[in-house]
């Protein structure tokens, strides 16, 4: 199956320049920027001065239709959730596609739990040296666990609950951390649909970077430079062969003409982090659906991750 023959059919996105992907792309194609914030959990510490950028209001209970799955869900889950739903409704895939036949490939950023997750954990596994022990982890601290605190830190659950929420029943890959492993996932999903090896494939990633612990991280690992701040996004696609886009009468949105993944020897690049901030794992996925969106968008995207490894995409066909 030629790889021109792989369209987009459905789009998603949570952004900080708007909810859905309209809103986004609208936002991005004006010349709109996310405005940036104190982490309030950092007020007081050496690293007060980080920022992350604000999103907008989210009703993810009334997008998704259900808000006992939202107990189970960490952000990042609940963004990457809510630009997969918009992404598989947009593409009416549940209508149109056997969920044996539909694949899921999703980024995921890290995962990080909350201090009042975590607190009581610490707080039983410390020992008479005033430092945690693994020893009183095991022995007290994780019986001191919230027992939805799992869903949350594991970091293959964000990817794991959009496709129990979408019903998604082909293959699932998920990769973590880096823009690099997003890139990896829709490089696969690409190739899935191409192959013939999935009827459809929902392709994306969701990151939040904002989490003040994956903040921490970033920051003191060198891999937030000084001055940039991070930004909590999500972003799926749906993509299809064009012979199935004809065959039920679905206008494609655009075309992937090419998708590869590459060392690089190159620094860091992401041309999301001006006007939005780095959202890491979400960002290839981020600026892909940006890509097929607007009609003026370059007709190739590129970005370079933490990991050096580029990804790049021909984008053909747009409206």
């Amino acid at each position: 199956m030629p790889a021109a023959d792989v369209v987009v059919t459905g789009i998603g996105m949570v952004t900080p320049l708007g909810a859905t992907a309209a809103e986004s792309a609208s936002a991005w194609a004006s010349g709109g920027s996310a405005q940036s914030l104190p982490v309030p959990e950092l007020a007081g510490t050496s690293l007060a001065h980080l920022r992350a950028a604000e999103l907008p209001a989210l009703d993810a209970a009334s997008r998704l239709g259900s808000r006992k799955m939202l107990k189970y869900m960490s952000e990042s889950a609940v963004l990457g959730c809510v630009a997969a739903h918009e992404a598989v409704e947009a593409a009416g895939v549940r209508r149109r596609f056997d969920p044996d036949q539909v694949g899921l490939y999703s980024g995921i950023g890290m995962a990080g739990a909350s201090l009042a997750d975590a607190l009581p954990v610490l707080a039983a596994s410390v020992g008479p040296s005033g430092r945690v022990e693994s020893r009183l982890m095991g022995e007290r601290g994780l019986a001191a666990a919230n027992p939805l605190m799992s869903f949350k830190i594991l970091p293959n659950m964000p990817g794991c609950l959009v496709s129990i929420v979408e019903s998604i029943r082909g293959p699932n890959l998920i990769f973590t951390p880096w823009e690099g492993q997003t890139g990896a996932a829709l490089l696969e999903g690409w190739r899935a649909v191409a192959s013939g090896e999935v009827d459809c494939a929902l392709c994306g990633a969701a990151d939040n970077p904002g989490h003040p612990a994956i903040l921490v991280h970033l920051a003191r690992s060198g891999r937030l430079p000084s001055g940039q701040h991070v930004a909590a996004a999500a972003a799926y696609l749906v993509l299809e062969r064009a012979g199935t886009a004809v065959r039920d009468g679905h206008r494609p949105i655009a075309s992937l003409a090419d998708v590869t993944i590459a060392a690089s020897d190159g620094e860091p690049s992401d041309p999301l982090s001006g006007r939005m901030g780095r959202s890491f794992a979400a960002a290839p996925a981020v600026l892909l659906a940006l890509a097929c969106a607007l009609p003026s968008g370059a007709p190739t995207v590129s970005i370079v991750g933490v990991d050096r490894q580029r990804f790049s995409a021909a984008v053909r066909g747009r409206p």
